[in-house]
């Protein structure tokens, strides 16, 4: 079951790690650990129940533990965005410049696809605090970006 659930989820996994803390060998590390968690404590986890907020949850956990261990002077190890599309090079930009809680509220509805509800349970807070810090991502990339 859990290399099923492995094969399932570990592009999306990736992308929210890599989002978070823009740098790909972190990200395939972080989901890579996760995974290999799941398989040594598998008694402790309930997959069939809902994968997708727990998986999301252990990640992002595992996300945060990685950016307190990195110091503020080891920015040079992050990837840069890809400049071949300057549009798409704007937008990563102005994502990495978002506060974290905003940034992986806005990850987990905007290009996850989750509901409030399934964000709220990942990220343990309330709905209200999922809806205002979506709409504060907005109006910050809104303004950082243009109409």
């Amino acid at each position: 079951m859990i290399g099923s659930t492995f094969t399932a989820w570990r592009p999306r996994l990736l992308r929210f790690c890599e989002q978070l803390l823009r740098h790909r060998h972190d990200a395939e590390e972080v989901v890579q650990d996760v995974f290999a968690t799941l398989v040594a404590r598998a008694g402790d986890y309930d997959l069939a129940a809902d994968p997708g907020v727990l998986l999301f949850r252990l990640v992002r956990n595992r996300c945060i533990d990685v950016r307190r261990k990195k110091t503020a002077t080891a920015t040079a190890d992050l990837d840069p965005p890809a400049r071949d599309d300057p549009s798409r090079f704007e937008l990563q930009e102005a994502l990495a410049a978002l506060p974290w809680a905003q940034r992986e509220v806005l990850l987990l509805t905007a290009v996850d696809g989750l509901g409030y509800r399934e964000v709220a349970a990942i990220l343990g807070c309330s709905l209200g605090t999922v809806a205002s810090e979506r709409a504060a991502a907005i109006l910050t990339l809104r303004r950082r970006l243009g109409p």
